[in-house]
């Protein structure tokens, strides 16, 4: 079978072998050479055949055909309908590999025909179940590949109702996770969402880090799509990990990828480049199609960015090359659609309309509402069959009950006075510990309310000294001396006089400048006539002028105005962020980012600073209490703060206001 982890725009499909590898044996590669040498075509000859093309499959991919074509001969000379099933889906998989789809399918749609046969032969057989079922996820690998969603969604249907019936936890897994990459594919991220979380609860459960590692990067990718790209950043690293760990080489190609796509959307395009170029280099040792398919897409984008033409439609054609031949159309039409715009850019209007209907006929095939119906449909029939199968399981009880009802009379009683008993025990329990749990909770409330409110009452008394300072310190001591000056100008006469009446009107218009300053502090002039958007671009401006840091902010679906509470609240929780970068941080650029969802507001503020070490810092009386100010700051209005920073890592902040 294969896992594989897809991903639509930015984000690369991987696909990663697990079932039918008889290769998995104490044999190494020699031993298993001598027994073709030393036999005739048979059972043995055919397994040792297979062995070796799944021992070949991520190193010498033409060498594992080779094997695999070995094994076919073989055991169709001896009639063996379960080794030709194995050769043909091996043949299947090592052209998947290979990015060649149509043959990936000839191969594998054979093996579905023979899979059948077997089926005929012993429905009841939980080994020909499993064989059948890995041919079924594989041809939905490839219409998945070839974009054609309807029919991938059919075959991993099939598979599933396979896979339970024979209670395998790990392939359930990875149908589910296949399941989820599609209906990414198609946009429908609430499914998507909820097949690749629940796949990750299998896989933690079955412990298989194949799997686990398959969903961290599958929820990555949703998420990257969603363009929230923190959490798309948390879940690829932690499969990077894996990927390391398990020597996964395939999956690691993938989050390179991945890594390179979020670090794009991030504004680290060094970052991006690396990561990408990393990623083709491992595509070309591995001599991974798809992966190469992907990584040179990428990189044109990342050129089209950076604004080199020429290397951006050299990898974008290149791609689209490579997508043809393949048959991926999802990739076809990507490809054309950037090619379309980057000549419209050069003004070769001829050759951009051109890729432009290439883009929509790839597109065409891909989405249209008759698939997205059948799709549906599908899964219903699916639903449907599980509640019949339900229903028919509660029936066929029920009928066992009725025959031995005075049998099981006694026993039913007894077992029925002990769960009563059981019940009212855990009733008595549940009671002590929801008591206790209430306790607790209400004892942290309080406690919160309590680092609320000092967190407040503190920063009301910071406000008003720093208020009473600049009216000490500036505006008193000017009216100090502009009441000197008036006081003199009684006793004076002429030129004496009029130089004290000069000095008294330039003394009172720098009190008058004083008063607004101080004014503007209590409620920036921007921020209460345009808002928060305009009061930060004013606030970054002037920083920017300097010439020593970049202040960038970008907003997506935010350009309405909040309540004055909200604008002021989260200009002064930025800007006391972008003071502690300015004191502390040494850093070049500074990336604030407004996104609104819905009713949902997520605000991310970045810098490539130095960092500093988060937890130490927060255990720390004295340093911590200014990131709590912030947090109790957000706490004031509704919202959510999460903050991250690593030395050498920079400083990362994600605010949450519900509006």
């Amino acid at each position: 079978m294969i896992i594989k982890t897809v991903a639509f725009r930015f984000v690369f499909p991987l696909v990663v072998l697990f079932l039918f590898s008889n290769a998995i044996r104490s044999q190494n590669n020699d031993s298993l050479k001598n027994i073709l040498a030393d036999r005739l075509p048979d059972t043995n000859y055919c397994k040792a055949a297979l062995d070796l093309s799944w021992n070949y499959m991520y190193t010498d991919i033409d060498t594992a055909v080779y094997y695999a074509g070995l094994a076919l001969d073989a055991a169709e000379k001896t009639n063996n309908t379960l080794y030709t099933l194995n050769a043909l889906n091996t043949l299947g998989v090592c052209y998947i590999v290979k990015g060649d789809y149509y043959t990936a399918q000839s191969y594998l749609q054979k093996a579905k025909e023979k899979g059948t046969e077997l089926m005929k032969q012993d429905s009841s057989s939980r080994f020909y179940k499993r064989r059948f079922l890995a041919v079924l996820t594989n041809l939905g690998n490839v219409h998945y590949h070839l974009g054609e969603y309807d029919k991938a969604v059919s075959h991993y249907l099939s598979a599933l109702s396979l896979a339970e019936k024979i209670h395998a936890p790990e392939i359930i897994t990875t149908i589910i996770s296949n399941l989820g990459a599609t209906y990414k594919d198609l946009h429908n991220y609430k499914k998507a969402l909820e097949y690749q979380y629940k796949a990750l609860d299998y896989s933690k459960k079955s412990g298989d880090l194949y799997s686990i590692g398959q969903a961290l990067t599958n929820l990555g990718s949703v998420y990257s799509e969603m363009q929230i790209y923190d959490s798309a950043y948390h879940y690829f690293m932690k499969s990077i990990k894996i990927d390391e760990q398990a020597n996964m080489d395939y999956q690691l190609v993938a989050n390179c990828i991945n890594l390179g796509t979020v670090m794009q959307n991030l504004g680290k395009q060094d970052s991006s480049y690396y990561y990408f170029k990393k990623g083709l280099r491992l595509a070309k040792k591995l001599k991974a199609l798809d992966a190469l398919i992907n990584s040179t897409y990428l990189l044109g984008q990342y050129f089209v960015k950076t604004q080199q033409y020429d290397s951006a439609g050299f990898y974008l054609k290149k791609s689209l090359e490579l997508a043809e031949k393949t048959g991926t159309m999802r990739f076809v039409m990507l490809a054309s659609d950037d090619l379309a715009a980057l000549y419209q850019k050069q003004n070769n209007y001829k050759k951009a309309l051109e890729y432009y209907v290439a883009g929509r006929v790839a597109a065409d095939s891909i989405f249209n509402a008759e698939k997205d119906k059948r799709i549906a449909d599908m899964e219903a029939k699916y639903k449907v069959r599980e509640k019949e199968n339900q229903i028919r399981f509660l029936t066929e009880k029920n009928r066992l009950l009725d025959d031995n009802f005075f049998k099981t009379k006694i026993i039913l009683g007894s077992v029925l006075t002990i769960l009563l008993l059981a019940l009212v025990l855990l009733m008595v329990l549940f009671r002590n510990y929801k008591l206790k749990k209430e306790t607790e909770q209400r004892k942290l409330q309080q406690e919160n309310e309590r680092k609320l409110i000092n967190a407040i009452v503190k920063t009301e008394y910071n406000e008003r000294r720093r208020f009473s300072s600049d009216l000490h310190d500036g505006l008193g001591v000017l009216l100090s001396a502009l009441k000197l000056y008036i006081n003199e100008i009684k006793n004076l006469s002429g030129e004496k006089r009029e130089q004290i009446i000069e000095k008294s009107n330039k003394l009172l218009d720098e009190a008058i400048q004083n008063a607004r300053n101080i004014s503007n502090n209590i409620m920036p002039a921007a921020l209460k006539s345009h808002g928060l958007l305009a009061a930060l671009n004013s606030f970054a401006d002037k920083i920017n002028a300097a010439g020593k840091i970049k202040i960038r902010i970008k907003s997506v679906n935010f350009d309405k105005r909040l309540n004055e509470v909200l604008e002021l609240t989260l200009f002064r929780v930025l800007t006391e962020m972008t003071n502690n970068t300015l004191k502390h941080a040494q850093a070049t650029e500074i990336q604030i980012d407004f996104v609104k969802k819905g009713e949902t507001l997520f605000v991310s503020y970045r810098d490539n600073g130095k960092g500093f070490d988060y937890e130490a810092v927060k255990r720390s009386r004295k340093t911590g209490q200014g990131l709590d100010n912030i947090i109790s700051r957000i706490n004031t209005i509704g919202g959510k703060c999460s903050m991250e920073s690593r030395e050498g890592k920079g400083f990362t902040a994600t605010l949450e206001i519900k509006l």
